[in-house]
């Protein structure tokens, strides 16, 4: 093998034995830095090179170990493999990667065969070893496919990973024991979810709408209802509804509607008013469609929109000459839907407006409901 020894302290010697080293101990110093940076750059090089060599020898393993494993995981579409996959030590993160894909892209009976797979070739015990591990990959792999697996015996760890610092981790362990058990989880998880702002709203959705409405309401109403009750509590209000969308509509919308009616923060009452739908509520409604806050006219707008009646159209007529460019938009948009209304005699209406973004706004919305 080649040796690389650099004995720098011999250089000046021997470079002015040659005649080849500064005299002057200035540019001497320069000299010696200069050759230091060379060999400092020529030993960067050589990490690089090792380091590119070992990616690739990684590459090439872990595409001789996957095609041995897709047919095996592939024919779980039609029955439980007779020949287990095998699966070095150092490969395990790979296997269960390709297995949870499997797994999130299969239904009904092939999924069942592929967790008879994992059940005959034990990796509940693969996984927890990984969940346990220093590596973050490693650990939200074996967190994942613990929820997959529905595997009840980490329940107390998994639960404990909820509130973990990373953001990813966390939410990956409230996935799991959602997989494992939703009943007995939500009533306690979506006040989690209240608070860690941290995790995308989006991704909770997704998770809530996964679980289903029938799950997912009343946890979601009797977490609101408290944070509700808690001073300081606007923001986890707010989220919660926010969340409510994936909740059976006719059983949050009084909730809503009371939230709208008492609140005096402009966020939550327009985070209740998305959820309005109660036409006993109309009142409230048109009371805070000229609300001092642009966004809170904007929700009442919207709900206007969906139950508004006839007798509204003064009000939405009003509202036309705002400020702001949404609430005008909005407002054409509600005359628009409400009942009884026709395009004829909102062009005629049109033509006797004084304002003229009102009017320009108006023929906007009346040409695009003619479109």
């Amino acid at each position: 093998m080649l040796r690389l020894d650099f004995n720098l302290s011999r250089i000046p010697e021997s470079a002015a034995a040659a005649g080849w080293l500064p005299q002057d101990p200035l540019l001497a110093l320069v000299f010696q830095t200069g050759l230091i940076i060379i060999a400092c750059s020529f030993l960067m090089l050589l990490s690089v090179f090792a380091l590119r060599m070992r990616l690739l020898a990684r590459q090439r393993r872990e595409r001789f170990h996957e095609a041995r494993w897709k047919p095996l995981l592939a024919e779980c579409v039609f029955g439980v493999p007779e020949r287990l996959p095998e699966v070095p030590r150092e490969m395990r993160y790979h296997f269960l990667k390709h297995w949870n894909y499997h797994h999130e892209s299969l239904v009904g009976a092939a999924r069942r065969n592929l967790e008879t797979l994992a059940e005959r070739m034990h990796l509940e015990e693969v996984a927890r070893d990984l969940m346990r591990s220093g590596d973050l990959r490693q650990r939200l792999i074996g967190v994942v496919t613990l929820g997959h697996l529905g595997d009840r015996t980490q329940w107390h760890e998994l639960r404990a990973l909820v509130s973990d610092r990373s953001p990813m981790l966390s939410l990956a362990a409230a996935r799991a024991l959602l997989d494992i058990d939703a009943a007995a989880t939500l009533a306690w998880l979506v006040t989690v979810m209240a608070s860690r702002e941290d995790w995308p709203l989006a991704r909770v959705v997704a998770m809530l709408r996964e679980a289903g409405p029938d799950r997912c309401t009343q946890p979601l109403i009797a977490a609101t209802e408290a944070a509700s009750r808690v001073e300081g509590g606007k923001r986890e209000v707010v989220r919660l509804l926010q969340m409510m969308e994936v909740a059976h509509t006719e059983r949050v919308a009084p909730l809503a509607g009371r939230i709208a009616r008492e609140s005096d923060e402009p966020e939550v009452i327009a985070a209740a008013l998305r959820l309005t739908q109660d036409p006993r509520d109309l009142d409230i409604v048109r009371a805070l469609a000229r609300h001092g806050e642009w966004f809170v006219r904007l929700a009442a707008l919207r709900v206007l929109g969906r139950i508004g009646e006839p007798a509204d159209r003064v009000l939405l007529m009003d509202l036309l000459c705002d400020t702001h460019w949404w609430v005008r938009y909005h407002a054409a948009r509600a005359l628009i839907t409400l009942p009884g209304a026709r395009l004829e005699d909102l062009d005629k209406v049109r033509g006797t407006l004084s304002d003229r973004f009102a009017a320009d706004m108006l023929g906007e919305a009346i040409a695009e409901a003619r479109a």
